[in-house]
């Protein structure tokens, strides 16, 4: 290869235009390359269709001209000899190409009228595939196309398939870059979504806990309505029976018949009457006063020093009206005391939602009604360990108790979400977990871990 054609070559092959996925500025440089080159006029870049049926010119540079995406299409149906010649995809050299068999089907309409004596088509190659040709005319007299030039033209083929593949290459970022973008906007759209789904999901779920808790304290509001009324009721008899009998001595002694015997028995009688009085009113007291506390635990949500065997007694305490009102003995095992940095609102709702769940599935078929509370400290773990006499918990629904809404006493009013609240309490609000214990078959039994605050979450294993 003459040393002016490897100089022309060798700049072309280096030139960031090549690489940088802009074709037709490649394609520019290439045909000005093979211009210089071979001292030529005219030089095109030419492309098939899918189909190879028709070649169209992609660039055309023709003396001072250059035409992208030119008008010029042939079709095999017409050139069918030059369509033949480039199916073996070997360099078209037509010394005469008014002549040549592989191009004499231009003559009349092409190569005459525009004084082109010579052509040298070099085919263009990307991935294996022939897409087209690099089409060098020469117009004078013929002329002889030697080797070198031969393979010059045939590198800038080769030169302009590297280019193709930078065009592809910078398209495929292109794509890629885009559906990244969509992809991110979708991405950004579904987190939008799902950030609000959560935050519907934790408002809802706020919302069912306080429900919940309502619904709890509306049930000790209406077991201690029902608990308060007997001494009430025992109060106001025995005082209306006092202002009765105090009533019947001072007639008595308006009547002057009043006798020492029967002013002793009056005092005997209003004494007991006192008695009895103040006594049924110092319970009712008693009541109202743990139903406060309870109350003021129930709604405690700040995190606070406090000693748990205390609070969950207190907690028992209040729910006694409806424990007794199910003939339910349920007791808080001895123990030492457990100091707790927790949230004892938390810890009351727990014991107040695990008994009504005993309360709605465990004593349908028992007598002798009993639930145990054991309290225990275990390392950096505080544990609860809860257990009914009852039915227990059926295998197959196991998985499922945790979850919202599920119930099997849905037609005797069970919400589904006493257990529910109860798992999100636990795991949530205190750091812990809860455990269903495997043997079910002497009732439901729970184990509630909850960890010191700095130490590590329990496991549930």
């Amino acid at each position: 290869m003459a040393k002016s054609l490897y100089d022309i070559l060798l700049d072309v092959s280096k030139s960031s235009m090549i690489d940088n996925g802009d074709l037709h500025a490649a394609g520019l440089l290439i045909l000005s390359a093979a211009i210089d080159g071979l001292r030529i006029n005219r030089a095109g870049i030419w492309l098939f269709s899918e189909d190879k049926q028709v070649i169209c010119g992609k660039m055309l540079i023709s003396g001072d001209s250059c035409e992208l995406d030119t008008s010029l299409c042939l079709a095999r149906s017409d050139f069918p000899r030059y369509f033949d010649s480039l199916d073996s995809e070997r360099a078209v050299v037509a010394n005469d190409a008014q002549t040549n068999e592989n191009t004499l089907e231009f003559s009349d309409s092409y190569l005459i009228p525009l004084g082109i004596s010579s052509m040298l088509d070099a085919p263009i190659r990307h991935r294996g595939e022939m897409l087209g040709i690099i089409c060098c005319e020469y117009q004078g007299d013929m002329r002889q196309w030697n080797n070198e030039e031969i393979a010059f033209v045939s590198a800038l083929a080769d030169t302009y398939g590297r280019a193709i593949s930078a065009s592809q290459r910078n398209d495929y970022e292109q794509q890629l870059k885009e559906i990244n973008e969509q992809l991110e906007q979708k991405i950004n759209e579904r987190t939008n979504v799902l950030q609000e789904t959560l935050h519907n999901l934790n408002h809802t779920q706020a919302k069912l806990i306080e429900s919940e808790k309502l619904a709890s304290i509306g049930r000790l509001v209406s077991g201690l309505a029902h608990e308060i009324n007997t001494p009430l009721g025992i109060a106001v008899t025995s005082s209306s029976h006092c202002t009765s009998e105090l009533k019947r001595v001072q007639q008595l002694y308006r009547d002057e018949a009043l006798n020492e015997e029967e002013f002793a028995q009056f005092l005997a009688g209003l004494d007991d009457g006192l008695d009895l009085l103040n006594a049924n009113l110092n319970r009712a007291a008693t009541l109202v006063h743990n139903f406060k506390l309870s109350g003021s635990i129930h709604n405690a949500d700040e995190e606070e020093q406090f000693e748990l065997r205390s609070y969950i007694d207190l907690t028992l305490k209040s729910l006694q009206p409806l424990l007794k009102k199910n003939q339910i003995d349920c007791v808080l095992l001895p123990g030492t005391d457990i100091p707790l940095n927790s949230y004892p609102g938390a810890i009351a709702q727990i014991i107040t939602n695990l008994i009504t769940n005993s309360i709605h599935h465990a004593f349908h078929h028992t007598t002798e009604k009993q639930i145990r509370i054991e309290l225990t400290q275990i390392s950096q773990q505080t544990r609860i360990r809860y257990r009914d006499n009852g039915c227990g918990i059926a295998e197959d629904i196991r998985p499922k108790i945790f979850e919202p809404f599920f119930t099997t006493a849905r037609l005797t009013g069970g919400s589904g979400l006493g257990l529910s609240i109860v798992y999100n309490l636990v795991t949530q609000k205190l750091g812990g977990d809860i455990v269903l214990d495997d043997d079910q078959s002497q009732g439901a039994g729970f184990e509630i871990r909850i960890p010191k605050p700095g130490s590590v979450p329990p496991s549930s294993a």
